[in-house]
């Protein structure tokens, strides 16, 4: 390894440094826009459309004056999208309080009132407030599971119900919401954080009122915000490109120190100069130009490798990808080419950020299949090989040990836990009130205090003074607190129209936290005791707060009113304890903040102790996480599906030590989205990306220009929007890129009606009828053996997409398939061998011609270019044709493409060529469809495997999969002919027929609940049952004869007879050469073994080894003689016949033992052996639990000891005893023969296992050491070590130990061969 890529790419100190810059960033107050906080204020959110003034313009064609103007505009418009719908909301609510009207749930805001908090969670994030609420101003019922109402990282406003936003207005953001126990209560109860620790409230009885706004996402743009203030302070070499003062290629910096870079790895075909070019490659210098002489050995085409060349050798480089063009291979194979030279001069690694997770988790798989060593920074994968490389999973498996400062840190927030806990306590506890603390905070005077302490008046230990004053007066608090239901029935529409949650958006929790329930210390605040109200004073506070300062003795207080006075001083304590608590909760701030960066200054020590070289996050993640990923250090930062990220986003992220900036995406697909529309608009122009501007700017860029993924048809449809796209030769192949089943070699077309569009309750738009012809063409494909998911339904509405996804698994024919049905938002970077597109739009007759989202050139370049065997469109070619003239210059362009290569009959409509017989049919509407069973409308005539003829017309599915429609000639049991069609169950309606089928049905229901049971078993629990249950000794060796279990003993099995013929042992095997001596391993107490015989000996001679088993037979066939025991395993019983030997055991445990007895003193007999020591238990499984068979001992003869001994006196060993038998047998499990690879037994990786596989070619698959069987055989009390175990075993020497687990191998063989059905044996040898 080179020494230069050993040394560390991070410092540690200055790592720290720059992760404690980000934590505890704090805007200096004078400096406008880099002075404002992280989270809006009250005076944003409140503020008047008169009082808001427009934010700066953001050109995009023209370059910037200064780099300062150019971040103020992009933090001025993200701001204003990010709070712009909050303050809308409050402004309705505001207006509808001044109107003296209701304030309600409208399309833009969600009105929660009855908020109160409830308790506080204590969380290393923070302090986070409980909050209940309630949704009576919703007209339905929320269904919270499939809502996006509260989304973690929403910001909300809050304001107390006497002041409703007048000026009051305290900033939150949602935490979590957690369902069970959360939004499933009634009230509802959600977590958010306070934006200002002083906003904090104690008071669990002050009524508040909650805005959220359903516009805007400001979690999205947080991050982004803060990123560009960090921007404003620090000097970038990349900050001249952003200005567009600089339009030419440059190297970075570190690359004009260090030009050499291998490309080595870009060879992938042999050549006849193979040797001199990879040579060359190995140290190319990026500087002289191209990558001459890999054409023919790379499987890159030309415009590739200039985009791998343009990404490794510039400061911005800008690769632009078309559809199908590959992007992300070209980006993968420069990581490499950058990974490769990185190795040789060592570097800090490569950051890599996607827009989505899911795009993200395909580059880096990428990344993992190629040799990289990734971290994902982020939990939200999906992917399970993604998964174990998370900081998260990665910080476990390293097992790091915290440094003294984390530990003292973690005291300290535990004391700050503990001193909040100790302060609410004193307001909220068991007992009343104190006194004390009253007066220690003004609220009473000495007199009034000193009149609850008369000595002559006895106290209230448990509750305190207060307790005798109150007298009756004292209730408890719970009967004070409202009752009232808060939430409305479900109603359908509301059912409808809030059902999806967008996946994507990250939780406000770190890491591993952000999948799992947020978690900390709960403190609540509730009152146990309080005061009687007064029944007849309606205004009691005023009269509370006068009795209270006209008495200085407490008891001078009216009876009636002191209920009203102890509420009274409640409050009061509430108010003079809320500053020090708000306090306590600044600190708990502070200190989870130092928690942060300290967790995160360790987390960069991940990169060197595990080697990391690509780190990758969300476009999102590059801001959220921007203190640690800076702290890293990294020279290279490439933005996959760049031309869809916000340009702030990347803007924000510019690292100082950044160096080089890769943009690889294409600005003619789906471009960032903006939540506020006129922002999104000239001349905010929020949703144009960095990718874009560059290129409006003349930035040199390489466009890829061989797509391999659409036929040349459908590619013909792209070409006027790609003149330079060109078709691979890979699509050209008809092997590679086959027609469409059932459409005669038309792959693609487009079907034209005036069908009207419908709008739904959430105001989405949808088309029935073309709903309806896109789901009859579908099951048409399906019919003619295109697989479902082979096929994606794309539609520019969400409302079209849910009822096209409701008729598809309504249709008799497609039940149970999965639907691959989306918007085209959602669909760029994937693809489909099919995809039909429905357009929705077409007006009703006398309506103009309106096309919404489809006027948008960019989301039509992503629909038309997902497909790659076949793509067929649904719309109305006169509307987007008419609409205006942006429409007609877009979808003239696509129409030609489809009627240039006359794919489109208005007249005709859609056409269908049966496989059968060729005919070609029309279907111009819906009812055309008819009873079209995927072909013609000739009649199939043929018979059926049942002797019917088929009543279908023409079909390709094969009539075994079709129902038959003819009566049934059956005749039944009962004697009556059947009354159901011939696919059918066969049925009658008389008496004797329905019991004989309840009989039968019983006992169906029976054999498949038990079949089920025991198929369902993984094969890690199918061992586990076929060997009788966990226990220490499960893989000792087993009787070759099975003991059947009846009432008549006699019949009990006779012992074996010994072997007729010298040389042979009892199992038939041939000894060649074997001289029936013992053979030494290392010891002069090695014996050989002959399997599969109970004295294991076939020379007439008494082994030392004595098994006792009650487990069910596994007979394997061994080579006996020789001191390593090769085994071809046998079948053995199948795993219901073992079942149903441990039923039988289990239910005659005694007969079974007796058997045993009788076997055990015909052997000593036989052997002539005096009485030795052993020990053995019966085993009785009677269950399966979590699937593993349970055992109970038999307590009769539990531990019986058997007198016997023998003619030598050494002492008994005991066999090895597998200390972790869970872990062997999921071992075993692992290397079963469908996952075996070529080892070897000096293999590192199986030197601390028992068990290791090798080429099972050459030698044995499973070995055993004899280090390991020594170590094991260190027991010498026999009982001690047997006492729980199911087998009683007595031996000596190596051998033994070797035939113990070479049993349970066997017993692994039989299995595993039942499993993988006639794979490669399991060679077994010790």
């Amino acid at each position: 390894m080179n020494m230069a890529a050993s040394r560390p790419s991070v410092d540690a100190e200055r790592a720290l440094d720059i992760v404690n810059e980000h934590v505890f960033f704090s805007p200096k107050a004078t400096q406008g826009w880099k002075s404002n906080p992280e989270l809006p204020q009250a005076r944003e959110i409140l503020a008047t459309e008169d009082d808001t003034k427009d934010p700066p313009e953001n050109p995009v064609d023209t370059p910037w004056a200064s780099k300062e103007a150019y971040l103020e505009a992009q933090y001025e418009i993200l701001r204003r999208e990010g709070v712009e719908g909050l303050r809308f909301s409050v402004g309705q609510f505001k207006d509808a309080i001044k109107n003296k009207t209701v304030p309600m749930d409208d399309d833009f805001s969600c009105i929660y009132t009855e908020v109160r908090v409830k308790a506080y969670l204590m969380s290393r994030l923070g302090p986070i407030a409980r909050v209940e609420f309630s949704t009576k101003r919703s007209i339905y019922k929320i269904k919270w599971q499939q809502s996006k109402r509260l989304t973690p990282g929403t910001i909300v406003a809050i304001s107390t119900k006497d002041n409703n936003f007048k000026t009051i207005c305290k900033i939150a953001t949602i935490a979590q919401r957690p369902y069970r126990d959360g939004l499933d209560q009634d009230p509802p109860l959600v977590d958010l954080m306070w934006a200002n620790t002083e906003d904090a409230v104690l008071d669990p009885n002050l009524e508040l009122v909650m805005v959220e706004s359903r516009n805007g996402y400001f979690e999205s743009a947080r991050h982004a915000l803060v990123g560009l203030q960090h921007a404003a302070q620090t000097y970038s070499p990349l900050d001249k490109y952003l200005i567009g003062d600089h339009v030419h290629d440059r190297p970075p910096a570190f690359i004009e120190e260090h030009p050499r870079m291998d490309f080595s790895s870009l060879i992938h075909c042999a050549t006849e100069n193979g040797d001199t070019l990879r040579e060359s490659m190995n140290t190319f210098d990026v500087l002289e130009g191209g990558l001459p002489g890999l054409q023919g050995a790379s499987t890159l085409d030309d415009s590739q490798l200039k985009g791998v060349h343009k990404i490794v050798s510039n400061e911005l480089a800008i690769v632009q990808g078309p559809p199908g063009t590959g992007k992300t291979f070209t980006s993968v194979e420069a990581i490499k080419v950058i990974l490769s030279t990185r190795r040789k001069q060592g570097g800090p690694p490569i950051i890599v950020a996607a827009q989505t997770n899911h795009a993200l988790d395909q580059i880096l798989i990428h990344c993992l299949n190629n040799g990289a060593n990734i971290l994902r920074v982020g939990g939200r994968t999906e992917s399970p090989m993604i998964r174990p490389h998370t900081v998260y999973e990665t910080r476990m498996r390293c097992q790091e040990v915290h440094d003294r400062r984390h530990r003292s840190l973690n005291t300290f927030h535990r004391a700050n836990v503990d001193a909040i806990q100790d302060l609410v306590s004193s307001v909220f506890g068991d007992k009343l009130i104190s006194p004390s603390a009253l007066l220690d905070a003004g609220i009473i005077t000495q007199d009034q205090f000193s009149s609850l302490y008369d000595e002559s008046m006895e106290t209230d230990v448990e509750k305190g003074p207060f307790a005798l004053w109150l007298g009756d007066s004292l209730i408890p608090a719970r009967i004070l607190r409202d009752q009232h239901p808060t939430q409305k029935d479900l109603d359908e529409a509301e059912a409808k129209r809030e059902v999806e949650f967008d996946g994507d958006l990250d939780n406000i929790a770190d890491d591993e936290e952000d999948l799992d329930r947020i978690r900390g210390q709960l403190i609540e605040l509730a009152h146990v005791w309080s005061g009687k109200e007064p029944s007849h004073v309606l205004r009691w506070q005023r009269a509370a707060a006068r009795a209270l300062v006209d008495n200085s003795d407490f008891f001078c207080i009216s009876p009636d009113m002191r209920g009203a006075v102890y509420q009274l001083l409640q409050a009061k304590l509430l108010e003079a304890t809320t500053p020090k608590f708000t306090s306590l909760l600044a600190q708990n701030v502070y200190l989870c903040k130092q928690l942060k960066a300290s967790k995160w200054a360790r987390d960069t020590n991940l990169i060197d102790s595990e080697g990391i070289e690509v780190v990758g996050c969300t476009t999102t993640g590059l801001t959220k996480f921007r203190g640690f990923l800076a702290a890293l250090m990294p020279r290279s930062l490439l933005i996959e599906e760049a031309a869809e990220t916000r340009e702030a986003n990347i803007t924000s992220a510019l690292f100082p030590s950044l160096q080089q900036l890769i943009l690889v995406g294409d600005h003619q697909q789906l471009a960032p989205s903006c939540d506020i529309r006129w922002l999104g608009e000239e001349p905010y122009n929020l949703n144009v990306s960095l990718f874009q501007r560059m290129v409006n700017l003349k930035m040199p860029f390489v466009m890829l220009k061989h797509q391999r993924r659409m036929k040349p048809e459908i590619s013909y449809i792209l070409k006027p929007f790609y003149p330079e796209l060109q078709d691979h030769p890979i699509v050209q192949d008809a092997a590679n890129r086959p027609d469409v089943p059932g459409m005669g070699g038309r792959n693609c077309f487009f079907f034209d009606h005036e069908w009207p569009e419908e709008m739904n309750v959430d105001m989405s738009k949808l088309n029935d009828q073309e709903a309806h012809m896109i789901v009859n063409f579908f099951n048409y494909l399906v019919a003619n053996g295109t697989d479902a998911s082979k096929i994606t339904i794309l539609t520019f509405y969400n409302g079209q997409r849910k009822h096209l996804l409701s008729l598809l698994r309504k249709h008799d024919s497609l039940i149970g398939l999965h639907f691959n049905v989306c918007t085209v938002d959602s669909y760029q970077g994937e693809e489909n061998d099919i995809v039909l597109l429905s357009l929705v739009r077409s007006p009703l007759p006398g309506r103009l011609f309106a096309v919404g989202f489809l006027e948008d050139q960019r989301r039509a370049v992503v629909a038309i270019s997902r497909a790659r065997l076949g793509f067929y469109m649904f719309g109305n070619v006169d509307n987007v044709l008419r609409a205006n003239q942006s429409s007609f210059v877009l979808w003239a362009k696509i129409w030609n493409g489809f009627s240039e290569q006359q794919r489109v009959q208005r007249k005709k409509g859609l056409p269908l060529v049966c496989q059968p017989h060729s005919n070609e049919i029309w279907i111009q509407t819906v009812d055309d469809w008819g009873d079209n069973a995927g072909g013609c409308n000739l009649q199939c005539e043929e018979i059926r495997p049942c002797g019917h003829p088929c009543t279908l017309k023409c079909h390709q599915t094969e009539h075994a999969r079709l129902p038959c429609s003819h009566a049934c000639k059956n005749n039944l049991s009962c004697g009556h002919g059947c009354q159901k069609f011939c696919s059918q169950k066969c049925f009658c309606d008389c008496e004797k027929f329905r019991a004989t089928s309840i009989r039968q049905e019983a006992e169906e229901a029976r054999l498949a609940k038990a079949t089920v049971a025991f198929e369902e078993l993984s094969l890690e629990q199918e061992l586990l049952q076929s060997v009788g249950g966990k226990s220490s000794m499960i893989q000792a060796a087993i009787r070759t004869t099975s003991i059947p279990l009846d009432n008549d003993a006699s019949r009990l099995p006779q012992q074996p007879q010994q072997a007729q013929q010298q040389g042979r042992t009892s199992n038939g095997n041939t000894n060649r050469g074997h001289d029936n001596k013992s053979r030494h391993r290392g010891n002069d107490r090695g014996t050989s073994l002959a399997l599969g015989h109970p004295r294991g000996r076939s020379d007439g001679q008494q082994d030392k080894v004595r098994v006792f088993s009650r487990k069910p037979n596994f007979q394997p066939t061994a080579k006996a003689g020789q001191n390593s025991i090769g085994t071809r395993c046998s079948s053995g019983p199948s795993t219901h016949q073992i079942s149903r030997q441990w039923k039988d055991i289990a239910n005659n445990p005694d007969l079974l033992d007796k058997g045993l007895n009788i076997q055990d003193l015909g052997d000593a007999a036989q052997a002539g052996s005096a009485p030795t020591t052993a020990i053995r238990d019966i085993y009785q499984p009677v269950s399966l639990v979590d699937g593993l068979r349970q055992a109970h001992h038999h307590q009769g003869r539990r531990e019986e000891l058997l007198e016997f001994h023998t003619s030598d006196t050494t002492p008994s060993q005991i066999s090895p005893v597998l200390s972790d038998e869970e872990n062997l047998i999921s071992f075993l499990v692992e290397e079963s023969p469908g996952n075996f690879a070529v080892g070897s037994p000096d293999s590192s990786a199986f030197q601390s296992d028992i068990y290791y596989k090798v080429d099972t070619a050459t030698t044995p698959s499973v070995g055993y050491t004899e280090d390991q069987t020594k170590a094991a055989c260190q027991a010498s009390d026999i009982c001690d070590s047997f006492t729980n175990n199911d087998l009683g075993i007595q031996c000596q020497g190596f051998d033994e130990g070797a035939a113990i687990v070479e049993n349970f191998a066997t017993n692994v063989k039989n299995v595993v061969d039942s499993r993988e059905d006639g794979k490669e044996d399991w060679l077994i040898e010790f």
